[in-house]
């Protein structure tokens, strides 16, 4: 008998320590909103602020000199969706702004996906991202400061000849897969009259997918992404989101962009510049939010 009251009395304590974690469990989840926003059938009025959540960087990348920082945002949706009359959807949209280091420029980005950089010189650097809505109005920013290690010799000597070469090497094809290609539209011409670099492209018998590796060679058909570098920099970012590149910020006169068309293990495949003359505004500032529709 003692015996079953002892079975008994341990049932009880057992199913009590269950309940206790799932009610602690149930109160830590975050709801569906609280992770993803409102729903598209709210009115605008009744959402919270938007806030952009950066974590660190990833520590295994960057000791080997990429950097790769993953954010989520909170009450915004990420959309290449831009110009004043966005800015009355539900649920509210927009995109980041990218600072590297103290650039005077930016990129914007709709992807959602994480930053990478790659190329950046040892030493101190800090990233700015900036939370903005469709008329590229600030919403919420953060930054991360962090360190490039220095290189290891051999690797040193490597990256200087992929430097030497870059992009004149073409990736062997998959088995019945012609070579792959990116094709570049020429800047639009009124937002470059207003300061804003904004460059369409597509690519040929390659799909454009967050997908990193060398396992992801053997994948069929291919995918890869592009890096885009600016005039002279010794660093360069990827984008894997197919959306068009667009800068704004940069100093009047002569810059040239390459971008190239990469596998997913960042080989170059294929690669086009584009060289642009930014117009002398009549004032120094930032083309203002009500400029800088697309």
């Amino acid at each position: 008998m003692p015996s079953r009251i002892n079975q008994g009395h341990s049932s009880c304590v057992s199913a009590t320590i269950i309940i206790a974690c799932l009610v602690a469990a149930s109160a830590a989840a975050q709801t569906a909103r609280e992770v993803r926003g409102a729903v598209a059938v709210e009115p605008l009025q009744n959402e919270p602020p938007a806030k952009i959540v950066i974590d660190p960087l990833l520590a295994e990348p960057l000791s080997h000199g990429r950097v790769v920082i993953q954010y989520r945002t909170e009450n915004l949706h990420m959309a290449p969706v831009f110009g004043p009359a966005a800015l009355a959807v539900s649920p509210r949209v927009g995109h980041i702004h990218v600072t590297v280091d103290d650039a005077p420029w930016v990129w914007v980005d709709a992807s959602g996906e994480p930053v990478i950089l790659n190329g950046l010189p040892p030493g101190p650097h800090q990233i700015l991202i900036q939370l903005e809505n469709a008329n590229h109005q600030l919403l919420d920013q953060g930054a991360v400061k962090f360190t490039v290690p220095e290189a290891p010799m051999a690797a040193s000597a490597a990256a200087q000849t992929a430097k030497e070469v870059r992009g004149a090497a073409a990736v062997e094809p998959l088995q019945n897969e012609p070579l792959a290609k990116i094709i570049l539209d020429s800047p639009r011409a009124e937002p470059l009259a207003r300061g804003v670099v904004f460059i369409q492209y597509r690519t040929e018998n390659l799909h454009i997918v967050p997908v990193f590796g060398p396992v992801a060679l053997a994948v069929s058909p291919r995918i890869g992404h592009i890096q885009v570098t600016v005039d002279d920099a010794t660093w360069h970012w990827a984008d894997a989101s197919g959306v068009p590149v667009i800068i704004n910020g940069l100093a009047p006169g002569r810059h040239k962009l390459l971008i190239q068309l990469v596998n997913a293990n960042h080989q170059p495949i294929d690669q086009g510049m584009v060289q642009v003359v930014v117009p002398r505004r009549r004032n120094r500032r930032r083309t203002s939010e009500s400029e800088f529709s697309l």
